[in-house]
């Protein structure tokens, strides 16, 4: 039987170790490598994570347009002026005309929660498409529980906005339900566009007829009042004094006029913006629909400035 070989590395006991300059070049090659493997992985890791982040399309526009759009649409300022009409008007109005002007007031209180209501459907729907088109999952819990409730407890005025209601209501129910994100927006706009321009327009309506119209009367009644008072009037401090105190309810008048102006402005911006927004729900992508989503923001804003400082 042979016994098997047995090999052996040739080994140089004579070497001698590696000098300080060749551990330097050794210790320079594998830090370069390291430093290589390295800058890779980093880069890779950028790489992967603009790609990640690519998959959501900045439409900061709008998202702006969505939330400026909610803001401006609970401005309840002037329902509350509508509210207080009738009491003004007994300023000016004889004594025999307040218990008509009292009617008109318990009539236009049970009016409040309907007025509010168009207000708050747009105020939700609107937040719902600026949180989409920030690709944000929609919590709105609390506001479908206030619009369920004030659904059942309000009749929409006509059959149309029965069910814009009824529409608004389970698309946003949707939204947050299936937890949609950015992916759906086009979805979003393409349903609710018909419905929330019914809303939109019911609401223009009523502050362009019932707001606007109110305004009128006052002023006419605070011309005649003032007027019939001076007519009536021997003294000139007296008269004077009406003088001023006419100007200053005028003053209040304008005041509010304007901010019905504003807000029917405010209300058109909302309704041509979200139409831009369904007519070109294909393109939301595209530069040009952005910068006029971003121009209809710049008017927003400075609508709801204005309106806010009067």
């Amino acid at each position: 039987m042979v016994a098997p070989q047995r090999w052996h590395l040739p080994i140089n006991y004579g070497a001698s170790p590696p000098d300080q300059s060749t551990i330097g070049r050794m210790m320079t090659g594998y830090t370069s490598l390291s430093l290589r493997r390295s800058f890779t992985i980093i880069l890779t890791a950028m790489v992967l994570l603009a790609l990640t982040q690519g998959c959501t399309t900045n439409l900061k526009a709008i998202q702006d347009f969505g939330n400026l759009s909610a803001e401006s649409a609970r401005y309840t300022t002037l329902v509350d002026e509508y509210l207080e009409f009738p009491n003004r008007q007994k300023r000016y109005q004889p004594h025999s005309r307040h218990a008509n002007l009292d009617v008109m007031a318990q009539d236009r209180a049970t009016q409040k929660t309907a007025l509010l209501l168009r207000q708050f459907i747009i105020e939700t729907y609107m937040k719902s498409l600026g949180r989409l088109a920030a690709d944000e999952v929609v919590d709105n819990t609390e506001e479908l529980a206030q619009l369920s409730a004030a659904l059942e407890s309000q009749a929409a005025t006509n059959p149309q906005e029965a069910e814009a209601y009824k529409k608004i209501a389970g698309i946003v129910t949707t939204v947050a339900v299936k937890r949609w994100r950015q992916d759906q927006l086009q979805n979003l706009i393409e349903q609710g566009n018909p419905p929330i321009q019914q809303i939109l327009e019911s609401l223009r309506h009523i502050v362009s007829d019932g707001f606007g119209g109110d305004q009128q009367t006052e002023e006419a009644a605070i011309q005649n009042y003032y007027m019939t008072l001076t007519m009536e009037s021997q003294d000139p401090a007296g008269k004077a004094a009406l003088a001023e105190w006419k100007e200053f309810r005028m003053s209040q008048v304008d005041e509010r006029s304007e901010a019905v102006k504003i807000y029917r402005k405010v209300l058109d911006n909302i309704s041509d913006g979200h139409q831009r927004l369904f007519d070109q729900r294909q393109n939301l992508t595209k530069k040009e629909v952005l910068q006029q989503v971003g121009n209809s923001v710049k008017d927003l804003r400075t609508l709801l400035k204005t309106i806010k400082n009067l």
